[in-house]
């Protein structure tokens, strides 16, 4: 399942990418990224902060002498990003909000359970939900909270939650073991079948955002070429913003 999952998530900053196109795998340093109207900040790891508005480029606030190639570059890559960290915040919200709502759906079907006992069995998915949310939006993209991690984050929510479901199955059906109506084997083989169920339910959406994820290829590959175009300005990261793997 978590395969499934996982393969939906495409972050820029984090390097993790649900399209096999070899333009959508990018790395990047660690990176906190604010858009307003006018400026898009780009905060990398060693704390510079990269300003774009429009043609225009600041570093650390102080406004830089750029060539006619060097405003061509950052237009484009303020353009660009703009246009790209609220596609992938909401690619990554909704990854999560689908594992969330498959693990909802298989619970509802398999078990009785009253709204205290559903809520603290999707606890670590609805808290995951919450911090991805918190730090992923249309305007604010912090990679340090939730990028680089994500992967992790994404398998110690969903992890636990399946095995809490698993465990919670078992006990419902555990009076028809002991009965002998249903046999240790038979058991196994339901609890098999509820991680299958579970991986239908999330394949057609994981599907769907990994086609988004796609979709963003060109703009990814179109932000690369600009930010290398870019590092020859005074106190622009050596190795960029945004780098290929």
């Amino acid at each position: 399942m978590k395969k499934i999952v996982l393969l939906c998530i495409t972050l820029l900053v984090s390097g993790m990418t649900a399209a096999q196109d070899e333009r959508c795998r990018v790395a990047s340093n660690t990176l906190e990224v604010l858009l307003t109207p006018d400026v898009l900040s780009v905060t990398a790891a060693s704390g510079v902060t990269i300003q774009f508005a429009g043609a225009a480029l600041m570093v650390d606030g102080k406004p830089r002498a750029l060539s006619a190639a060097q405003q061509e570059a950052t237009l484009g890559f303020d353009q660009t990003l703009r246009e790209i960290i609220p596609n992938a915040a909401m690619i990554a919200a909704d990854a999560t909000s689908v594992a969330r709502a498959a693990i909802a759906s298989v619970a509802d079907e398999l078990l009785v359970l009253d709204a205290a006992e559903k809520s603290r069995l999707l606890q670590p998915m609805t808290d995951l939900l919450k911090e991805i949310q918190t730090n992923a939006s249309a305007t604010y993209f912090n990679s340090a909270a939730i990028s680089e991690d994500l992967e992790v984050a994404m398998t110690g929510a969903i992890e636990p939650t399946i095995v809490l479901l698993i465990e919670a199955y078992g006990a419902a059906l555990l009076s028809s073991v002991i009965s002998g109506e249903l046999s240790a084997a038979e058991l196994q083989t339901r609890i098999s079948g509820l991680r299958e169920s579970i991986d239908q339910q999330i394949a057609p959406s994981a599907q769907a955002l990994k086609r988004r994820a796609e979709a963003m290829c060109d703009q990814i590959e179109a932000l690369e070429s600009f930010d290398r175009r870019l590092r020859a300005i005074k106190g622009y990261p050596n190795r960029g913003l945004i780098s290929n793997t």
